[in-house]
């Protein structure tokens, strides 16, 4: 992925690594990061010590990119309700399974229920190890459990890069989805400034 910052009409290249867009934000003064999945878009707000930005992901026709700007909106909530959002997902979860979910979609479902109802992080029930590793060191157990449910609910979209294959906004499953990994991303260390 490659990461831009506008600026009007002016693009200034960051970088196509994780590692030095972190840096540009830390040289920016960046205090706080979050996910934002809200208004029905997926975007990464980020606080200064001067003001906001917005990071919006971009189809360039081949790669993603991610695009940031200057915030001048409102101040943004980012509230997180990691029990909350677990009993939401695991309510969509149900339902779907009693809606008559088949094959794939069936395991998929049955898995993230096993992994929420889990005393631990679900890891001894998931059959993919990485979302236990997305989230830093000092994650809740709570947090860790409930980005491997969403991840495991998440709906197939083939195996190419393709914006026409993304999941549609809208359907109960996977806003559930993205909702419990915005709260479990935004809950690891949520009070602590990125510097």
């Amino acid at each position: 992925m490659s990461y831009i910052w506008v600026d009007g009409r002016a693009f200034e290249p960051v970088g196509d690594s994780l590692d030095l867009w972190l840096a540009f934000l830390q040289d920016r003064g960046a205090r706080q990061a979050w996910l934002d999945v809200s208004d029905g878009a997926e975007v990464c707000r980020v606080t200064r010590r001067d003001g906001d930005e917005t990071w919006t992901i971009v189809w360039n026709g081949g790669i993603y990119m991610l695009h940031g700007a200057e915030d001048t909106g409102p101040p943004r909530r980012h509230e997180i309700d990691l029990a909350g959002t677990s009993a939401h997902l695991q309510e969509l979860v149900s339902a779907e399974l009693r809606a008559g979910a088949t094959d794939v979609r069936r395991t998929a479902l049955e898995r993230a229920a096993a992994i929420l109802a889990s005393p631990g992080d679900g890891e001894e029930v998931s059959d993919v190890a990485w979302p236990y590793f997305v989230l830093p060191d000092g994650a809740s157990t709570a947090a860790r459990r409930l980005i491997a449910a969403a991840c495991a609910t998440w709906p197939e979209a083939g195996g190419a890069p393709d914006p026409a294959a993304v999941p549609a906004r809208g359907d109960a499953a996977v806003e559930a989805a993205l909702l419990a990994i915005a709260a479990s991303v935004n809950s690891a260390r949520a009070a602590e400034p990125v510097e």
